[in-house]
């Protein structure tokens, strides 16, 4: 008796057979990790530019544009039978000109941490990693699980906002992997309720009182300039609450995100629970 089909469906609704492909283009940095990652770099034909991680495994994998310009020309020439796609990060013409060219792609779009457990599992199925993937999703697991008596040490959610560009200043709003990493670690996003990424004024973030503000370093390259100017036009109360880090810890999804929820809870320690500005309870909104 022939078994039915695994079906997975993408973030944009389309559906592909579970089954393991041999040839496969990623349009997503965090997403070409994770193929290595999960022991599939054998399967990887192309990547973007940015798809710079893991260095060393990477070298030899064509380069073809960036994520928002790929050369889809040089993309298609390395006969690709799977594209790995992300919808807020890949431009939807390009992948269907991709589709149009016979090639299923497969797009993601992680708004929470179980989305990034389904995204493992999905990877797994595509790429025929599955005991891999069942081995990131356990690593995911015990990070999460991890991140309870951390919240539980913070007390009531800490008010926070994470900057991603500067000269307009912007913002990252909520539905996306960005909030998702703020919630499980136990701050509040105050800009959750506008979806997306956005411009936003010094004063109107001050206004809602933010205890920290994240400044990662990607996309846009935040120094101790940004924190000095946070802390001047009081967003933050002081500069120690402006807190500067690697861009991957928020930014990138997949088998990095479980190592990334314990890096980030030990670059905030020193910020909310000791030192200086540290508060052992969230600061009052009437202050």
């Amino acid at each position: 008796m022939n078994r039915r089909p695994t079906i997975l469906t993408d973030a944009r609704g389309r559906r592909l057979e579970a089954v393991a492909h041999d040839r496969v283009v990623s349009l997503v940095p965090s997403l070409t990790e994770t193929v290595c990652a999960l022991g599939a770099r054998d399967r990887l034909v192309g990547r973007t530019i940015y798809c710079a991680e893991p260095r060393e495994t990477l070298a030899t994998v064509p380069a073809c544009g960036g994520t928002k310009n790929p050369d889809l020309d040089a993309l298609l020439a390395l006969k690709p039978d799977l594209a790995l796609a992300c919808v807020e990060e890949n431009k939807p013409e390009h992948l269907e000109r991709l589709e149009q060219a016979g090639v299923p792609v497969f797009a993601v779009m992680p708004r929470s941490l179980d989305d990034v457990s389904a995204l493992l599992s999905n990877l797994g199925a595509l790429l025929g990693a599955q005991s891999a993937a069942g081995r990131a999703l356990s690593d995911l697991t015990a990070a999460r699980l991890a991140a309870g008596p951390w919240r539980a040490r913070l007390g009531e959610p800490r008010r926070a906002a994470c900057l991603i560009w500067k000269k307009p200043w912007m913002a990252a709003g909520g539905g996306n992997h960005i909030t998702a990493m703020m919630q499980e670690v136990g701050l509040t996003n105050v800009l959750a309720a506008r979806e997306g990424y956005f411009a936003i004024e010094l004063e109107e973030l001050a206004a809602l009182k933010p205890e920290v503000v994240l400044l990662p370093d990607e996309p846009y390259p935040f120094t101790h300039h940004a924190a000095w100017s946070l802390a001047a036009a009081g967003v933050v109360v002081s500069r120690r609450r402006a807190v500067l880090l690697d861009g991957k810890l928020v930014c990138w999804y997949g088998t990095r995100t479980a190592r990334a929820l314990r890096d980030l809870m030990r670059v905030l320690e020193p910020r909310l629970l000791s030192g200086p500005d540290s508060t052992a309870a969230p600061r009052s909104d009437t202050r």
